[in-house]
This record gives C-alpha cells, structure tokens and sequence, in this order.
C-alpha cells in the first residue's frame, strides 16, 4: 500500500477497534495496539522495518504532544501542595522496582551486571498509554494527579539510575568504568532537555501574546512543539522532556490566556495518538516472548511488586491520600520507549566487548522487547481499574 491508504485502512481499523474494546470496557489504546499487532511485524507485516521507520516522525510528533500535555498538568500550585508527596512516592517506587529486579535476577543468573542494568530499566514507567486512559475517561482527582506527576518524572530518575548500572555494568566486564563520567551524562541530559524546553516555552509565550485568532494560536503551538521535538532529536535530548518543559512553562506562567494552547492541541491530537499506538502495537515481537525465559518472569514479577510495593510506602510515608496509597502502583505497568532505548543503547555499547558483552547485551534487549509485549497490553486496563477503583472517572464516561 502507498502511505496514505496504510493511513486511511488505519485509522478506519482502529475506530472500528475502539468502538468494540468500549463494548467490553477496554480502554481504546489496548484496541489500537493490538490493531498494530495484526498489521504489524506480528501479524500480517504490511508494516515492515521500512515503513514502520518512515513513520518515526509521527512517533516524535505524538510524544511530543503527549509530554506538553502532561506538563500543562504540572502546574506550580499543585507542586507546592503536593510537590514532597511526589518526590518520596516517585523514588520508592524506582528503587523498589530496582532493587527487586535485580535482585531476583542476580539470584537467578549469578550476573551483577545483567541485574543492576535490567533493574535500573525497570524503574522506567511510559507516559504515553498511562495518560491515554486517563484521558479518554477524563480522570480527575488526588490519584489522577499523582499518576501525570509520577510518570513526569520518571524518565529523569531511571536516566540517573541507568547512568550508575551502566558504569557498574562496565566495571563488571572490564574491571575499568568512570563512575563520575556516566552519571553526569544523564544529569547534562536531563538539565539540557529541560532548559531547552524551558527556552521554547518563553518563545512560545511571548508570541502567544500577539496570537489573536484561534488559527494563528494553533500553528503557533504546534510551530513550536514541533521545534522542541525536532532540536531534542537533533540534540540527543529527551524529547519528553523537552516538550513537557514547555507545557509547563507555559501552563505556569500565563495559565489563563496560555489554557487555550492545550484544548487547541488536545482537539488535534487523537489522530496522531492513534496512529502512534497502532505504531507501537506494529513493533511490538510476540515471537520474542519465548526467549525472555525465567529471567524475564523475574523481572515482570520484581518490577510489578516493586512499583506496587513502592508505590505504597512512598504514598504512606508522604501521608498522600488512601486512593493514592491503594491504587498507584495499578497504574505504574507501562514500559516502552525509554527502557527500549536505553535496553537497545546497551546492546550495541557492550557488544564491542566481545562473546561477554554481546551476551549480556542480547539479554537485555530479549527481556525488555519481550516484557514490554506483556505490560503494554496489561497497563491500561490496571490504570483505568485504579482510577474506577479511586472514583475518578466521571458517571458521563463510564
């Protein structure tokens, strides 16, 4: 098929889904995505490695939107109220996560390094299926909130979590690594993405001051989405990051005016949603699934305790609300793109040390390819059973 008939059979395909998965109560991502695995390198391959890569800028244009729209959630009043209840649940469920994968593994394959690098990676929890749902059931309170703040800020602290496993992981096969030299690599990135899109949401702001027609407003916005994403990815940034900075730049410094940029985006944006997911459904390998083995149950049943577990203590300890306690870890399953990128950095950096490093590296990406099949079907289903359970969703979306 040409492009544009792959796009239009697409988009027909996934209504349809979606219209059926709201017959069973299925949150409309999990019928995208297993529209992507019908179409995709599992099912009937229309979507090949070329084609799938041809459509890399959709994938950028629609996390971009999703991390502007997460950080139009962000705003300063919220992080003032609630802002030490985030911080202490975001670092006990990552270093829960951590310490029980790894640990499980270790215990399994006698291999430090396999351990702290699928137990950093486990800490890594994907914004773009989480927010999906709770935006399709249009979720509001205490546990919604937390859920946007914590899945914020995940991504910075498994970079920072990655950058010590992959020094100790190193140390490991070469008895050489610079641990200085590897965590400040994630710190300059996180701090880059940040004053990066920092510095387009002021631009952005500026102009919108002089934007007088909803139109004009529009293509403003997405002038400037489009120009954070495409610098992150010029960078090496985390373009995640890079647009959540600008939605909370802008969501914080003008919130009046600036709250029109994200109904315009939000109006715009479900074709593009869509498409990215039957994107990640198309590439997602059910044929991987043997290969993970035990150490892939291992890691599932580590980063799910962990995440609950931690999840738990971190809201108890904080004193959050009991919706927030009970149900968090439910909505903490999805992985995606971080830990791929980071399983797939590690691949290729360890192979060049030889027969050892290529192992270690196989099995990282094997697991992580493998695992994320499981939780990316499984995810939104567990958030939107946490916010019904919570109360969250309003009678007029259920």
């Amino acid at each position: 098929m040409n492009i544009i008939l792959l796009l239009g059979t697409l988009l027909v395909a996934a209504l349809a889904a979606g219209h059926l998965a709201n017959r069973f109560g299925v949150p409309h991502v999990v019928a995208y995505i297993i529209v992507g695995l019908i179409f995709g390198e599992s099912g009937l391959q229309i979507f090949s490695g070329p084609i799938l890569d041809a459509f890399s800028p959709v994938v950028y244009v629609a996390l971009a939107m999703i991390g502007f729209m997460v950080g139009g959630e962000l705003k300063h009043d919220v992080f003032k109220k609630y802002g030490a209840q985030f911080v202490g649940i975001l670092f006990c469920e990552g270093l829960f996560a951590m310490a029980l994968v790894s640990g499980l593994v270790w215990l399994w394959t006698d291999n430090p390094a396999v351990a702290i690098l699928l137990g950093a990676l486990s800490s890594a929890t994907a914004p773009a299926a989480t927010v999906d749902v709770l935006w399709e059931y249009r979720a509001r309170g205490p546990l919604t909130t937390t859920i946007l703040a914590i899945v914020a800020l995940d991504d910075a602290l498994s970079l920072c979590l990655y950058g010590f496993a992959f020094a100790f992981a190193e140390m490991s096969l070469t008895g050489v690594a610079d641990f200085s030299s590897m965590l400040l690599g994630p710190l300059v990135e996180i701090f880059s993405s940040l004053a990066l899109g920092c510095a387009v949401g002021f631009s952005l702001d500026m102009g919108l001051k002089f934007m007088r027609q909803e139109d004009d407003s529009l293509l403003l916005n997405l002038g400037g989405i489009f120009l954070g994403a495409g610098l992150a990815v010029y960078f090496g940034l985390s373009l995640i990051m890079v647009a959540m900075a600008i939605g909370v730049w802008l969501t914080n410094s003008h919130p009046h005016r600036n709250e029109k940029s994200f109904e315009a985006i939000k109006k715009f944006a479900p074709p593009i949603y869509t498409v990215f997911f039957v994107l990640v459904g198309a590439r997602l390998r059910i044929d991987l699934l043997p290969q993970m083995g035990v150490i892939g149950l291992l890691y599932i049943l580590g980063r799910t305790s962990g995440k609950w577990s931690g999840a738990y203590w971190g809201a108890r300890l904080s004193s959050s609300p009991a919706v927030v306690r009970k149900y968090l870890g439910l909505a903490l399953f999805s992985q995606a793109g971080v830990a791929l990128g980071l399983a797939l950095d590690i691949f290729q950096h360890f192979s060049q040390y030889g027969v050892a490093g290529h192992e270690l590296g196989g099995i990282i990406l094997n697991v992580i390819a493998a695992t994320t099949v499981i939780v990316q079907i499984i995810g939104p289903p567990a958030v939107k059973t946490a916010i019904k359970m919570a109360g969250e969703i309003p009678e007029t979306a259920r």
